[in-house]
């Protein structure tokens, strides 16, 4: 009776494998498509993102409060304090290089105060600081918390980069002297000493410069004395010569009384005093570098608009370049070597410009050097004319005396510009004084917290997403149903929820109990070709879930009426009589070890109606090889004949030759996969295990997942609501699916039988 009970079977089974690929290939074509998460292929759309976070949320807040937590404790606990005093100081933008032709320099001058700014930063006086407040020894105890001495130029880089900043107040004559240090008495005290050795400094060689000009103007009135007593001299020794007893004046009132000669000699008298002018500003500004010259020409009165504003380029380029290095930009960064660049180019530009203003002033002096000299002949050829009209005798004395007045005015001009000096000197203030010192500040201005709190939370939360978004990258599971039927070619049978567990209380009805009903009606469980079909669940790894699913799909099918056989074939890891609560006293071991045991002597009943199992039984770990198709195929064979489903509990397929063994004995196989959990390919080589020794395998159960992280699953969510709520639900859609597929199949059998 068991032979043809079972041959019956397997003539069933044997008629319906004519089907199976078809339908396979018929369900994937019609639903693959239908989600449509599923069906957007490659492309990532927002609602995508949005997903990877929101499955990633533990990931993202995991590093957001470290980061966070991590920005505290080092902003709080480990970050030094940092103080600032600011001290300002008042300019006056002097000339003390006296000049006998002085112009106005009563306006502001960018480039003076930007030259005054890099004066400070200079070591002439940062070199001073350091010398007086001994920081070479304080700040490298502070740095190595011994007694080390930093050296000089370490310790003027650390001063200039590090712990001092200079500003021009805008639309004023202050500058800022702006000191950071972990003490607040410290910084207060180096500012303040920079501002002092900066005045000191400064009057120093104000003074030296006035000094300068002062001694340049005193030669050249002695210089002029000389001249004028040569000439007076020459005047006497010629009116002795002639033996003239007649004063200077009368003797000139009377013989040159031409109107043409007296109006050129005074013109020539002014153009030769204007070409002494000339001369001397361009032998000194001849001899003055580049900067100095461009500082001095608007007080002369010859500013050039273009220059200036090229000078003031370059010095803001200059200050940006520091600026940018001062940050902890090195010299081979892109950004420091364009500004380096530009102003080497801005400064080319500069000495070409003050090369073209001193060529132009040798110009300037040429063309007056040639009108006094061409004057000069015409005012000889008049007096040779005059000569002519006059006494041979009187002619020389009074050009001796002409000269000699000259000279005269000339001398009488120093004179006066010397005590104008002297003067002005006494009157003029301080070419810096102090308006503001620095005092200890109460409050540090560094670490600033709410500043680095909430770029510690920016950041953490930066990481995280993008840590959430690599680890998707790297995640190579199952994610969707696009995955299982793109990757395996297998359509997927029903999605479980993640949190279930086994349905052995039949007073309950869980949500999740109806995505087992959708199971059991994609399988085709019910309809009578598949009475006595044996069933296994099979999964590439442990942990998939395979053996809760098998499990429940058995209570389902109970739950339906029809009389279920449940073997745990698990014997390395018997999960079935847990699940049912039942004795593991004897079982399918037994029945492996002696080949004489009725199988239904070993299969018990269980607490849910039309529910058996037989028990894994107790197997010695020497005899676990022992497990063989013949004897499986016997008793399944005896099942069959009693129990409209037989299903099958297996070891996974990969590692074990138990699931092989099982699998080849199988009229259905299910491919359980946990949703996120293994690498894709673990789950393409399970089916390539099962397909090399059956090639049955209905379709892919995909547990474990989280539907309320995936929009995608929103309508496997809501199985429970069918029947429980009047308004339809989407897994009404898909039963009406299922049944349509096994009417589908019934008719299909029903004409190949006929």
């Amino acid at each position: 009776m068991v032979a043809i009970c079972g041959g019956d079977v397997m003539l069933k089974r044997a008629m319906n494998d004519q089907n199976h690929d078809s339908q396979k290939e018929q369900y994937y074509s019609q639903y693959s498509g239908s989600n449509s998460y599923d069906s957007g292929g490659s492309t990532l759309h927002f609602n995508d993102y949005f997903k990877i976070l929101k499955n990633r949320i533990g990931i993202i807040l995991t590093i957001f409060l470290l980061t966070t937590i991590t920005g505290y404790v080092v902003t709080f606990h480990y970050l030094k304090k940092v103080y600032a005093s600011t001290a300002q100081v008042s300019i006056l933008k002097q000339d003390r290089d006296i000049e006998v032709f002085k112009g106005n320099d009563s306006f502001f001058d960018p480039v003076y105060f930007s030259s005054q700014i890099e004066l400070i930063r200079s070591k002439e006086i940062l070199y001073k600081v350091i010398e007086k407040l001994d920081l070479q020894k304080v700040w490298g105890k502070q740095l190595t918390q011994s007694d080390y001495v930093l050296p000089i130029d370490q310790t003027y880089d650390l001063f200039r980069l590090k712990k001092m900043e200079l500003d021009v107040k805008r639309g004023t004559y202050i500058i800022e002297i702006l000191v950071y240090a972990e003490n607040p008495a410290e910084c207060a005290k180096i500012a303040n000493t920079v501002a002092e050795t900066y005045i000191d400094w400064r009057k120093n060689e104000e003074s030296f410069k006035y000094q300068r000009g002062l001694d340049n103007l005193s030669q050249q009135v002695e210089r002029q004395r000389e001249d004028v007593k040569k000439a007076r001299d020459s005047v006497e020794e010629l009116r002795k010569i002639y033996g003239l007893d007649i004063v200077a004046g009368s003797a000139k009132d009377q013989q040159l009384n031409d109107a043409e000669l007296q109006r050129k000699t005074t013109r020539l008298e002014e153009l030769k005093s204007d070409m002494i002018a000339r001369r001397v500003r361009y032998e000194q500004l001849e001899k003055l570098p580049a900067d100095r010259l461009i500082d001095t020409l608007p007080a002369l009165g010859l500013e050039d608009t273009n220059l200036t504003q090229i000078r003031q380029n370059q010095l803001s380029v200059e200050a940006e370049v520091s600026k940018i290095k001062n940050s902890g930009l090195g010299e081979d960064h892109p950004r420091v070597q364009s500004l380096e660049a530009q102003a080497k180019k801005l400064k080319e530009q500069v000495d070409s410009l003050v090369e073209g203003k001193r060529n132009a002033l040798a110009i300037d002096l040429k063309v007056s050097e040639a009108k006094a000299s061409e004057l000069d002949a015409e005012v000889k050829a008049l007096t040779s004319t005059v000569r002519t009209e006059r006494s041979a005798k009187l002619a020389p004395f009074i050009e001796a005396q002409d000269e000699a007045d000259r000279k005269q005015n000339i001398l009488d001009a120093l004179e006066v510009r010397f005590r104008q000096e002297k003067a002005e000197t006494k009157i003029e203030g301080d070419p810096v004084k102090m308006i503001s010192p620095a005092s200890a500040a109460e409050n540090p201005i560094k670490p600033r917290k709410v500043l680095n709190m909430a770029l510690s939370a920016f950041i953490g939360l930066a990481i995280g997403i993008l840590a959430a978004f690599f680890i998707e990258y790297l995640d190579t599971s199952v994610k969707t149903m696009s995955d299982v039927e793109k990757t395996l070619g297998l359509p997927v049978l029903a999605v479980i929820p993640n949190g279930v567990k086994p349905l052995n209380k039949p007073s309950e009805d869980p949500d999740y109990t109806e995505s087992y009903r959708i199971l059991r009606a994609k399988m085709n469980l019910e309809d009578e070709t598949m009475r006595g079909a044996a069933i296994t669940a099979l999964s590439g790894g442990p942990g998939e879930g395979k053996s809760t699913t098998l499990f429940n799909l058995a209570v389902v099918c109970a739950q339906a009426g029809q009389r279920v056989a449940l073997i745990d074939a698990d014997l390395r890891r018997p999960s079935v009589h847990k699940n049912a609560r039942i004795e593991n006293a004897m079982g399918l071991a037994d029945l492996i070890q002696d080949n004489h045991l009725d199988p239904l002597t070993l299969i018990f009943e269980t607490g849910i109606p039309n529910l058996f199992v037989m028990p894994a039984g107790d197997m010695p770990s020497d005899q676990l090889g022992t497990f063989n198709a013949v004897r499986l195929r016997q008793i399944l064979l005896a099942l069959k004949s009693n129990y409209d489903v037989v299903f099958i509990d297996s070891p996974p397929i990969l590692g074990v030759s138990d699931g092989s063994t099982i699998a080849r004995e199988a009229d259905q196989i299910v491919l359980v996969i946990q949703h996120r959990r293994y690498p894709r390919d673990i789950s393409i080589r399970a089916k390539k295990a099962i397909e090399e020794v059956n090639n049955r395998i209905s379709g892919v159960v995909l547990n474990s997942v989280k539907v309320s992280s995936d929009d995608s699953y929103y309508y496997y969510s809501s199985y429970s609501s069918y029947g429980k709520k009047k308004k339809k639900s989407k897994s009404s859609f898909m039963e009406k699916i299922s049944k349509k597929e096994t009417t589908e199949n019934n008719e299909n059998t029903s004409s190949d039988q006929f």
